[in-house]
């Protein structure tokens, strides 16, 4: 690329506020050559401003005091807060709500601490004994699911052998059955063969008594 235009415009609320502030500090300077009438207002107004400051600052001293108080007539027991998010990080109409905050940290407070967190461990316990019960029937589930596998897995293994017994039973029978049927085959040709072997002999005493008749 030759050249790279960028464009990026001034927003028109951004320009008014700058405008704003700088007729400000123009006029702030021209103060002297200021109306009468216009002076004397901003007088006023300023005068206002450190008042109101000045009571901020005075009511939040003022709340500590009554805090401590009230906190050391009642021996500690009640605390007692007056514009308690005066000096907190909120906003400024926040900083004035609740109007006031009162805790009791007595006697009483520390028994109902007590009944809290004692039937907060009541159910902590209730809590673990119920795991351990359902613990236990999850393991009282796979025992019984181990032990129908056992059972199925006998029952399958009786099947099976039963099944083999079946197998070499009839296995035994077909054999037996194909033993006599090799004797009787065995039999028959050992028959055909001696009268083979007869015939034969009987054709070569009549070639061998043929030639010597010739001969005598």
């Amino acid at each position: 690329q030759v050249y790279v235009w960028i464009y990026d415009p001034v927003h028109f609320k951004t320009f008014a506020m700058g405008l704003v502030l700088v007729i400000a500090v123009i006029a702030a300077t021209l103060f002297p050559l200021w109306p009468a009438e216009m002076r004397v207002g901003v007088y006023y107004l300023s005068v206002g401003a450190g008042c109101f400051v000045a009571s901020i600052l005075l009511l939040a001293v003022a709340r500590c005091i009554l805090f401590l108080i009230i906190w050391l007539i009642t021996g500690g027991r009640h605390h007692f807060w007056f514009l308690p998010n005066l000096t907190a990080d909120v906003g400024f109409i926040d900083s004035f709500r609740p109007l006031y905050t009162h805790e009791y940290k007595g006697p009483k407070a520390d028994l109902k601490k007590e009944e809290k967190s004692e039937s907060k461990k009541q159910q902590k316990y209730d809590s673990e004994e119920k795991s351990d019960s359902e613990k236990k029937e999850e393991e009282d589930g796979k025992t019984e699911a181990t032990r129908n596998s056992g059972t199925d897995g006998s029952g399958g293994e009786r099947h099976s052998d039963t099944d083999s017994d079946r197998r070499e039973d009839d296995r035994s029978q077909h054999s037996s059955g194909n033993g006599n049927d090799f004797e009787m085959i065995t039999k028959e040709e050992l028959e055909q063969q001696t009268d083979e072997g007869d015939c034969e002999e009987e054709e070569e005493e009549d070639t061998e008594s043929g030639p010597a008749h010739g001969k005598s």
